[in-house]
């Protein structure tokens, strides 16, 4: 478990025109009594982030955009470049949390399975498993639970310090 900021508030964002909580990169955990220890990095929305449970891939030194085919591909923030969840709706270039770690809600597309593979997707912030041909795999999130047959934010996924991955 890495060295943590305890006792955050994952939902807490601040304006634009605010002053940041936490220095940018600080990592906060919440011992949560009914999803456990999770851990969050504070970031800054590039562009605006639509809700709580969409994911988010760090672009450029803890700015987070919306993840989808086109900020996850080589030459954008790809390979390796790190992904949060969103804890809250931010403006662009609000002040937030990501969760990285443990469970969490995530957004994802239609019929997502449980236990696969997710990936970038043309939809922004969510993510699905249907291996779309030039999508980038997103290692480090599964569902426990499968996500029913429309887009939805799932309550029961499990975040281990996702990056983004190969182009499929």
């Amino acid at each position: 478990m890495a060295q943590a900021t305890i006792g955050i508030s994952a939902a807490a964002i601040v304006a634009s025109t605010g002053t940041p909580a936490f220095r940018l990169g600080t990592i906060g955990g919440y011992d949560d009594p009914t999803n456990g220890y999770q851990e969050f990095v504070y970031g800054r929305a590039n562009g605006a982030v639509t809700g709580a449970g969409y994911a988010c891939v760090e672009a450029t030194g803890f700015d987070f955009a919306l993840v989808s085919t086109t900020s996850t591909a080589p030459g954008a923030s790809g390979f390796g470049s790190r992904v949060g969840v969103a804890q809250a709706a931010l403006a662009d270039n609000e002040y937030g949390w990501f969760q990285i770690y443990g469970k969490g809600s995530l957004r994802t597309l239609a019929s997502a399975a449980k236990g696969t593979r997710l990936n970038s997707t043309a939809t922004g912030g969510a993510l699905d498993d249907d291996g779309t041909a030039s999508s980038e795999a997103i290692n480090g999130i599964v569902l426990g639970t499968a996500t029913g047959g429309a887009e939805a934010t799932n309550t029961d996924a499990i975040l281990s310090y996702p990056t983004v991955g190969v182009t499929l």
